[in-house]
């Protein structure tokens, strides 16, 4: 998982150069607001109630924040839901999690043209998680409510025309409790006012 993320920031580091080598430089202006959502999907490695399962799930994310010349600042609000494998359940067991988080993040655009740019970003804050571990064979439930402790880090590229953005990334999300590491790969857009 961590070979993937370091893959990810190693390909595109070539692309990393200075604005002067790729033609354009900014001007500095003024904090402007914008909004944002993306969705994605994840595959994510999961240990919940001391059962552990690898999934594919849905990730859908929704940003207000400002932005200045090659950097964004933004509250976050995600929502997540993840499902046991296929192989636990057919022997019995069937997790689900859903996960709430609110974050504040922070992006960087190492290359930025008039309507092309690469970014980086991170972000910190809290998880709201509700989980319920269900064996069939005995109609056994362990379920766990509470709020936990939430980071990730993103990657990707940013296509901007008018007001609208369309960023094509991949992010890593890690949530403390129950212990999920989430990668994959997102879209979204962006209103800038």
């Amino acid at each position: 998982m961590k070979k993937i993320l370091l893959a990810v920031f190693f390909a595109m580091g070539p692309c990393v150069a200075s604005n002067a080598a790729w033609g354009y430089e900014p001007t500095p202006h003024e904090w402007n607001t914008y909004i944002g959502a993306n969705m994605g999907i994840s595959a994510s490695d999961v240990t919940a109630h001391s059962e552990d399962f690898f999934d594919f799930g849905g990730v859908f994310n929704f940003e207000l924040g400002m932005r200045k010349d090659r950097y964004r600042i933004a509250l976050n609000y995600q929502s997540r839901a993840e499902v046991s494998e296929m192989f636990q359940i057919l022997f019995g067991h069937v997790i689900s999690i859903t996960n709430n988080a609110v974050r504040v993040n922070g992006y960087y655009d190492y290359v930025s043209l008039k309507h092309f740019a690469m970014y980086i970003g991170a972000g910190i804050g809290g998880d709201r998680y509700d989980y319920k571990i269900t064996n069939r064979y005995d109609d056994s439930t362990k379920e766990k409510h509470g709020i936990t402790f939430t980071t990730g880090a993103t990657t990707g590229l940013s296509f901007n025309f008018w007001r609208m953005g369309i960023d094509l990334g991949f992010s890593f999300d890690y949530i403390a409790e129950p212990r999920i590491y989430s990668y994959g790969p997102n879209v979204g857009l962006r209103f800038n006012f």
